[in-house]
């Protein structure tokens, strides 16, 4: 397991027929070894059709920062791939997503004309879904890994916590606090404040709760 510390990403939608599956991938190689000598490289995220996507493919690539990210996406060489692409299975849809959470929110700002979620508001989900986990992390393992010693606790604590976070945590997330994360402030102020509003409130629950706990 790597864990990347992006701070820009890039979330590519390219719809393939089955027949160019293969080919696809073969790009894909190609293009990702490309990306690979650009400064700020950190990663490639290729996720296959789901059973109501239809032929779309999803790619979220990584980079250090915005910087590194657009020297990659308005290159020439980029360009040059993306021509290879086009000409066999036509155009696809690119949202940037400026902060590092990329992975966690792929599923949004996928359609035309909808923006991916501003960073302040994936960082808040992200620490909506991060506190509880590792608290209970903390009350549950904690007092078996203790005992190897600081370094082995935090590596066996960091291992399950982002698992968990990744497949248990966020995906679940997303689907509760959708409305709230493609709200828009200029339209809809009053569900943009009470979404933070009630973010803040479960924390401080949780944090009352596990302060009972904990003593």
């Amino acid at each position: 397991m790597e864990v990347r510390a992006s701070r820009a990403s890039a979330v590519v939608v390219q719809t393939v027929p089955a027949a160019k599956a293969d080919w696809f991938m073969e790009w894909q190689q190609g293009v990702t070894a490309a990306a690979e000598e650009f400064v700020g490289y950190r990663g490639v995220d290729v996720y296959p059709p789901g059973d109501d996507q239809r032929d779309e493919w999803v790619v979220v690539i990584h980079f250090v920062d915005e910087t590194s990210l657009q020297g990659w996406l308005n290159s020439s060489v980029r360009a040059q791939w993306v021509g290879k692409l086009r000409e066999q299975v036509g155009d696809s849809e690119l949202n940037a997503l400026p902060g590092g959470f990329g992975p966690w929110f792929a599923g949004f700002g996928r359609r035309p004309r909808e923006a991916p979620p501003s960073e302040w508001k994936m960082a808040l989900t992200v620490l909506f879904g991060l506190y509880p986990t590792v608290m209970l992390l903390t009350l549950l393992p904690g007092p078996y890994t203790r005992p190897l010693g600081l370094a082995f606790d935090m590596l066996i604590g960091n291992i399950i916590c982002v698992c968990i976070l990744q497949w248990g945590v966020m995906p679940a997330l997303n689907v509760l606090v959708a409305p709230w994360l493609k709200a828009d402030w200029e339209k809809q102020k009053a569900r943009v404040v009470g979404g933070v509003i009630a973010i803040l409130v479960a924390l401080g629950a949780m944090a009352t709760l596990f302060r009972q706990i904990t003593g």
